[in-house]
């Protein structure tokens, strides 16, 4: 009796947890996409002379966490528990946008912050993303405020702010950070176009 009465008890808890796995959707992790380097770049790679430090990167306290966050209309902010970075969501940024100035630069060299004592930097890049959040389906909106900095970041040369709005081409999150990846892009044109004309 006392061992039916277990295997019964047995049985009632591996069906609890069976239906609790069953349950839970999979988490899904995604990371930013750059700019693909032109097929012109690397003959000007060799004679880079300038070197270009990209960041710090500043964040919102509420868009630095694993999950993606999304806006639903109003003041709604939406965690998305099983749709999550890669990584460290401020280091996505400085990585795509170290990508995305080398590709738009050629000839001079951009390494991510922090780059240590050893490199010795010409120019900084610092940013301060106010936003970068939006609607799924709807659109994400980038607004920062970024900076050039000469004299190893003692000197600032130029002051600017960026206000940005991609479509999100679809109800999910792979669209959604599509778009942020294209926003992304746009923000760091602007700078590099800035960069060129200094």
């Amino acid at each position: 009796m006392k061992k039916g009465r277990k295997s019964l008890i047995l049985l009632f808890v591996l069906t609890l947890i069976t239906a609790g796995c069953a349950t839970s959707p999979p988490a899904r992790f995604y990371a930013l996409n750059g700019i693909s380097k032109p097929d012109n770049a690397s003959p000007a790679a060799a004679g880079r002379t300038e070197i270009i430090g990209m960041g710090p990167v500043s964040i919102p306290d509420s868009l630095d966490r694993p999950q993606i966050v999304t806006l639903s209309g109003g003041n709604e902010v939406r965690i998305a528990e099983f749709d999550r970075w890669s990584g460290s969501y401020r280091d996505e940024i400085t990585r795509v946008m170290t990508e995305n100035l080398s590709a738009l630069l050629p000839s001079q060299r951009v390494v991510s912050y922090a780059w240590g004592r050893r490199v010795s930097i010409n120019r900084q890049i610092t940013v301060d993303i106010l936003r970068l959040d939006g609607v799924l389906g709807g659109k994400v909106v980038l607004k920062a405020n970024w900076a050039i900095l000469e004299e190893n970041g003692t000197k600032t040369i130029l002051v600017r702010r960026s206000d940005i709005s991609e479509p999100v081409n679809g109800a999910d999150y792979a669209s959604f950070v599509a778009a942020q990846s294209r926003a992304l892009v746009t923000l760091s044109r602007e700078i590099a176009a800035a960069a060129q004309s200094r």
